[in-house]
């Protein structure tokens, strides 16, 4: 699926510094399409329910597991490599899941951490990013900040998909100190809660060419998401 690539090693972040903006309303994205349930019945702090699935060829690792690939807890990988429970974007798919209510709520803490197979190598990772859109209604979307950067040579900022998953069960993943993982904050988009998440692969943005975007397994791949507030 992937090889190995040696990135510098750079302090690898979720937002930007606290004097740029960190967040904006996306105006061109489309609603929901109102699959999801309001109780789902799952009960826990992680994603529910897929509302859609927009993958780009020729990705199809993981599909035929979908949803359940994607929600509940993070599954960990072999030691010192990414998980392969996973489902992959393809570059420039897309993915929207929905959590039941009171969905993810903005705390004093980071609010969601976004669980992608990005491995560490050396003091870098192997990233396949993708850009993080929260939405409370379904309809107005809020995207946090995500440079994507090109030619694959500084890491991504932003974005999800970058750091390494460390944690090993559901409630390591709960705990920003323990779960790896990217983390996000509802405040710096604006919102005290949301329901919806919807990933946007930039893969090809990142590395300036298809290199990673084929094969069942290119662009993105999604793990899991869990809402921290919602679960504590």
């Amino acid at each position: 699926m992937r090889t190995i690539l040696l990135l510098p090693a750079l302090a690898i972040g979720c937002a930007a510094a606290d004097d740029e903006p960190r967040g904006r309303r996306a105006d061109d994205e489309p609603p929901v399409v109102g699959t999801c349930p309001l109780d789902s019945g799952h009960g826990d702090a992680f994603a529910d329910c897929v509302d859609d699935f927009t993958p780009a060829a020729p990705a199809s690792f993981g599909h035929a597991a979908l949803p359940d690939v994607v929600l509940g807890p993070p599954v960990p990988g072999p030691s010192g490599s990414g998980s392969t429970d996973v489902a992959s974007l393809g570059c420039g798919g897309a993915i929207t899941l929905a959590f039941d209510p009171p969905g993810i709520v903005d705390g004093d803490r980071v609010d969601l951490i976004v669980f992608e197979n990005a491995f560490a190598y050396g003091d870098g990772s192997f990233a396949e990013p993708a850009r993080v859109l929260v939405s409370a209604d379904g309809n107005a979307w809020f995207e946090f900040v995500c440079e994507p950067t090109g030619d694959g040579e500084d890491a991504p900022t932003g974005c999800a998909g970058v750091e390494p998953v460390d944690a090993i069960d559901a409630e390591s993943a709960l705990d920003p100190d323990r779960a790896g993982g990217d983390a996000f904050d509802l405040a710096d988009v604006g919102l005290t809660s949301a329901r919806f998440v919807r990933l946007v692969d930039v893969t090809r943005e990142h590395y300036g060419d298809e290199t990673w975007c084929a094969g069942a397994g290119g662009g993105f791949d999604l793990d899991a998401i869990a809402a921290l507030e919602a679960g504590s």
